[in-house]
């Protein structure tokens, strides 16, 4: 009987940022690990991103700015020729191509991260795939990412989501985040787990580090594609921030969440975002708000009182957009919590 090659959809969402989805797919079209499909679903850029990156497939080569990072490997025409690639309408043609190393999907409007990675999963299909790796589009990786992502997610039936070591871009030995985050149910906010750390492997204690994951980080997650079909996709109506701490909210334990040390992956911190630091920050703070809706309402009455501290602090520092943002969400407090009121889980963090 032969082995089960694990077969991978690779979900980037590209918004206006061309450039580093070029790089990041690069990257990922790199890897050691061949059985999987590259998606890279355009939220409405309308700054020619599609078109620039179907460009590339049919011409793959290093840009002169490419930082050189360790075990990173990159896909070009000399060594490995033209990617086949196909555009997708996802409401005319729903489907992608089955012989396409990479499908551009042309969302018609943008409806943000989440929206966009649902929309990668339908286009190809929860069922073609084993699993779902979906990656911030601001990324790159090691040539043995993924290997190691699914090495970890297929020892234990019960793994639903497993995270890599994520580490600056612009600063590869310094991590940004062991798999994800630590979340602080009591002042409703998450903390990285070894950020600012030096990577040393020998100095990682996987199983304390899974021991203490509450969610992992949207930067790299794997996704089995049970743990699509049983919990079902991230919510949309975040837009930005907090998809992946409610995705592993609304699971309840019935998957397990892991970390794979050796999966590495260079993070660009913030580029996807960089352009609308207002917009995004907005979403931070609204967020924030909406999310101890759903599963905290007895906190609530703290995050109003530490969006107040918010609104000081910003205002010592004369930091007078962000006050202006903390404001806003204030004033909107009221609203912002009814909205989501009506259709809280029953599930809440220990407190």
């Amino acid at each position: 009987m032969t082995e089960h090659v694990p077969r991978v959809a690779v979900v980037l969402v590209n918004y206006r940022g061309w450039a580093d989805t070029i790089e990041c797919l690069a990257s990922v079209l790199a890897q050691r690990h061949r059985c999987m499909q590259a998606f890279v679903v355009d939220n409405a850029s309308g700054n020619g991103s599609v078109e620039r990156i179907a460009a590339w497939c049919d011409r793959p080569q290093p840009a002169p700015h490419w930082r050189k990072l360790p075990q990173v490997l990159r896909w070009t025409l000399a060594e490995q020729g033209v990617i086949a690639h196909c555009e997708v309408d996802p409401v005319a043609t729903p489907t992608a191509a089955a012989s396409a190393a990479v499908t551009i999907v042309r969302s018609p409007n943008n409806g943000g991260f989440a929206a966009g990675c649902n929309q990668g999963v339908m286009v190809a299909g929860v069922e073609n795939f084993d699993y779902f790796w979906f990656l911030n589009s601001d990324t790159v990786v090691t040539a043995d990412a993924l290997t190691a992502l699914l090495a970890r997610a297929g020892r234990e039936p019960d793994i639903g989501i497993t995270g890599s070591t994520i580490c600056y871009y612009d600063r590869p030995e310094i991590v940004q985040a062991l798999g994800g985050a630590t979340f602080d149910a009591r002042a409703v906010s998450a903390r990285h787990l070894g950020q600012g750390s030096r990577y040393d492997t020998a100095k990682i204690d996987a199983a304390q580090i899974e021991a203490s994951l509450d969610y992992v980080a949207g930067a790299s997650m794997l996704v089995a594609s049970r743990f699509i079909r049983e919990v079902g996709p991230m919510r949309e109506d975040y837009f930005l921030f907090f998809e992946e701490v409610d995705w592993a909210m609304r699971n309840q334990a019935r998957f397990r969440l892991a970390y794979a040390p050796e999966s590495v992956v260079f993070h660009k911190a913030g580029a996807t975002t960089a352009e609308a630091s207002e917009f995004s920050t907005r979403f931070y703070y609204r967020n924030r708000v909406r999310f101890a809706s759903r599963y905290l309402h007895e906190r609530l009455g703290v995050v109003r009182r530490e969006l107040a501290w918010e609104l000081l602090r910003h205002l010592l520092r004369g930091r007078w957009l962000h006050a202006k943002i903390v404001a806003a969400v204030l004033v909107d407090f009221g609203r912002l919590s009814r909205d989501v009121s009506e259709e809280k889980p029953a599930v809440r963090l220990g407190v």
